[in-house]
């Protein structure tokens, strides 16, 4: 799902936006930076799933981190550059794929969520 997704968002850049060799730069940039950053975000997340408390914390909070780290290395890189790829707008377009990649991933976490009584204890009364 996050393949179609980046996709769609590739393909919805390059029809919305001037065509450009400097455009099609920044399209790649923000869909690696972006991509990798929610692919690699998702692995972290999926991983923590179902185990201890403590280890689905440090997971939400390294998928945090993971998935943020790459677009924002993107964007301090793209506003201390002057070039053409900033004025092709690389940094909205790192912004908008992160946005649309983080509204794709967040709904496949909480579905591979833990179930009621995963975690061997069976069901608990209230």
């Amino acid at each position: 799902m996050i393949l179609i997704v980046l996709a769609a968002a590739i393909a919805t850049a390059w029809a919305v936006g001037e065509p450009s060799p400097a455009r099609w730069q920044a399209i790649i940039l923000a869909a690696v930076a972006s991509g990798s950053g929610a692919a690699a975000g998702w692995l972290v997340a999926r991983w923590s799933q179902g185990r201890t408390a403590a280890t689905a914390v440090a997971g939400g909070l390294g998928s945090t981190l993971v998935r943020l780290a790459p677009p924002l290395a993107a964007l301090g890189w793209i506003t201390t550059s002057e070039g053409a790829m900033q004025a092709a707008g690389a940094a909205g377009l790192v912004v908008a794929f992160y946005l649309v990649l983080l509204a794709a991933t967040l709904p496949l976490i909480i579905m591979d969520g833990r179930k009621p009584g995963q975690d061997g204890r069976g069901t608990t009364a209230n």
